[in-house]
C-alpha cells in the first residue's frame, strides 16, 4: 500500500540537493544559530520591547544570509569571479577573499566580537562593490530597472552595515546619533522609495526588492503581497527621507519586508530547494531585511533625529 502512495523519483528528489545549496544552508543556519544563543546569553532579548525585538534580529539576518553568500565564493567560484570587472587582476583570488572576508565579518557580527570594525568594512566593501561594478553595468544599460535595483540592492546593503558600525560609536551612545546613521537613512531610503515606484508599476515581479523573478502562479496572494509592499514603501520611506519618526518609519519597513519573506520567499526556497537560485532570493530579501533592521536600531527612539555628530 505505502508503495502505491510513495512516488519513488518525488521521494529521490528530495535527497538530491547540489552540494553549494546545502553548504549555503549549512552557513545560514550555523551563524543564526550562533547569534540567536549569543542574543540570550548577553540578556538582550528580555530587555528589548515589542517590535525593539525584531530590531535586534535585523543584524542576525543580515549576517547569516550573508555567510551563506560567502560560501558561494568557494563552491561556485567560477560564477562568482566573473562578476569581477576584468580591468582588475586575479579574478579568482579575490573571489576567494571576499568570500573569507564575508564569513569572518558575518561570525564577528552574530558574536558581537569586534563587530563595529566589521560591520564599518562591509559597508566600505558594499560600496565599493556599487562603485566599481554596479554603477558601470546599470551605465550600460541605463534603461534596465533591474539593474538600477541592484545598484541600490547594495547601496543598502552598505547603509544597514554603516548603520550598525555608527550605533556602536561612542558619540551615538552619549547623544542617541551619528553623521554616519544619517548618511546610512540616505543609503536606505532613496531605495526605499524608487522600490515603491516600481512595484506599483510591476506588480506581477517579487516584493520586496523589484528584481526579474515573476511571482509564481501558485503563490497565494500573487501581486497583493508586491502591492502591500508598495504602499509600506511609499508611506514609511517618506518620513524616512525627511527625518521624521526614522526609527518606527524603518521598522515598519523592515516589518514588510519581513513579512514578505516568509509568505513569498520561504515558499519560494522551499518550491525550488535543489537550486541556489531559490535560496538566493530568499537570502537577498532577508539580507535587505537586516539592514533596514539595522538602520531602525540606529535611529533615535520615539522622536525626530537630533543633529547629527561627527
Amino acid at each position: 500500500m505505502s508503495a502505491s502512495v510513495v512516488n519513488p523519483p518525488a521521494a529521490a528528489s528530495l535527497l538530491v540537493i547540489p552540494s553549494p545549496v546545502i553548504w549555503a544552508y549549512f552557513a545560514f543556519g550555523s551563524v543564526f544559530a550562533i547569534g540567536l544563543i549569543t542574543i540570550f546569553l548577553r540578556g538582550d532579548w528580555p530587555k528589548a520591547r515589542g517590535l525593539d525585538k525584531l530590531i535586534l534580529l535585523g543584524p542576525l539576518f543580515y549576517a547569516a544570509s550573508l555567510a551563506a553568500f560567502g560560501t558561494e565564493h568557494f563552491t561556485v567560484t567560477q560564477d562568482v569571479a566573473s562578476l569581477v570587472p576584468k580591468w582588475i587582476p586575479w579574478h579568482f583570488f579575490w573571489a576567494y577573499f571576499v568570500g573569507s572576508c564575508f564569513i569572518a565579518a558575518t561570525l564577528s557580527l552574530a558574536t558581537k566580537t569586534q563587530a563595529r570594525l566589521s560591520a564599518s568594512l562591509l559597508a566600505l566593501t558594499f560600496f565599493l562593490f556599487v562603485v566599481l561594478m554596479d554603477i558601470p553595468a546599470w551605465a550600460h544599460e541605463p534603461g534596465n530597472r533591474f539593474a538600477l535595483a541592484l545598484v541600490l540592492r547594495e547601496l543598502s546593503f552598505s547603509g544597514g552595515a554603516l548603520a550598525l558600525a555608527a550605533s556602536l560609536t561612542g558619540a551615538w551612545r552619549d547623544r542617541g546619533t551619528h553623521i554616519l546613521a544619517t548618511i546610512a537613512r540616505y543609503f536606505i531610503a532613496i531605495p526605499v522609495l524608487f522600490y515603491s515606484f516600481e512595484q506599483l508599476l510591476h506588480a506581477s515581479r517579487v516584493p520586496g526588492i523589484p528584481l526579474e523573478l515573476v511571482t509564481p502562479h501558485w503563490l497565494f496572494g500573487h501581486a497583493i503581497w508586491t502591492y502591500l509592499a508598495a504602499v509600506v514603501y511609499a508611506v514609511a520611506g517618506i518620513p524616512l527621507l525627511i527625518g521624521k519618526k526614522t526609527r518606527e518609519a524603518a521598522t515598519l519597513i523592515g516589518l514588510a519586508v519581513f513579512f514578505v519573506v516568509l509568505v513569498v520567499y520561504v515558499p519560494i526556497g522551499i518550491v525550488e530547494r535543489a537550486s541556489l537560485t531559490g535560496f538566493n532570493y530568499l537570502g537577498d530579501t532577508l539580507m535587505y531585511c537586516g539592514a533596514v533592521l539595522m538602520l531602525a536600531g540606529a535611529m533615535p527612539p520615539g522622536a525626530q533625529p537630533p543633529e547629527s555628530t561627527p
